[in-house]
């Protein structure tokens, strides 16, 4: 398959003692201490996160990808994160923003209801809505990464612009009712994102973010791609 950002890669055949020297040696700069170690070795001993595919930063080798690991705890209000590389062939699927919020109903509060009056009213409109972020991994884990203070962070699949600005409205509504930041990002196709609000400014050009760059696009791109 095409790889792009926001896929969640399923790592439970990996080695899992070989995954943990990989995370706890992958962990970034201000995680790094033995208490942070620790607790890495102790969650991943008992459940193998999905790795989230994402730009790369580290050097990889041939038919090497890079993943993010981002565990259900914080250290000093950050939630800790690792950057990890694993051979693409290892990993027996992914999945992509749009099958997790399938699994919406699973997420409890403080987002889930957030979360599924957004679902619904993008129904409404005929856009097609992924979830990716905490919210993501919450579903697809169980494990408790949201919180009071957590976003709701939203993929829209492609649509034409007055459906988005339609949904971009309703959700800013639903998150004011229910006291949680709504963000989405625009899937322009093959995993190049733009932020909605960006979509529905009236900049000339754009920011754009691909698993191999960060780019400028113009307006006219855009909406060449809705």
């Amino acid at each position: 398959m095409i790889l792009v950002r926001h896929l969640l890669a399923n790592l439970a055949l990996l080695d899992r003692a070989d995954l943990i020297a990989r995370a706890i040696a992958g962990l970034l700069p201000p995680f790094r201490t033995d208490a942070v170690a620790a607790r890495v070795e102790e969650c991943l001993g008992r459940t193998a996160l999905p790795g989230i595919v994402c730009r790369p930063t580290l050097a990889l080798g041939p038919g090497k990808i890079q993943l993010g690991l981002s565990f259900p705890f914080r250290e000093n209000g950050a939630r800790v994160r690792s950057a990890i590389a694993v051979a693409e062939r290892v990993i027996p699927s992914f999945t992509d923003p749009f099958a997790v919020a399938l699994g919406a109903e699973a997420l409890g509060a403080p987002l889930g209801p957030c979360l599924r009056a957004a679902i619904a009213a993008a129904a409404t409109r005929g856009v097609r809505v992924g979830v990716i972020g905490s919210a993501a991994l919450e579903i697809v884990t169980g494990l408790a990464y949201t919180g009071e203070a957590s976003d709701l962070d939203l993929v829209l699949a492609a649509a034409p612009c007055a459906r988005l600005h339609q949904f971009g409205v309703e959700a800013a509504g639903i998150g004011a009712v229910h006291g949680i930041h709504v963000d989405a990002e625009v899937d322009l196709g093959d995993g190049c994102g733009v932020k909605l609000d960006e979509v529905l400014s009236s900049s000339r050009s754009v920011l754009a973010k691909t698993l191999a760059d960060v780019r400028l696009l113009e307006r006219s791109e855009v909406m060449a791609a809705l």
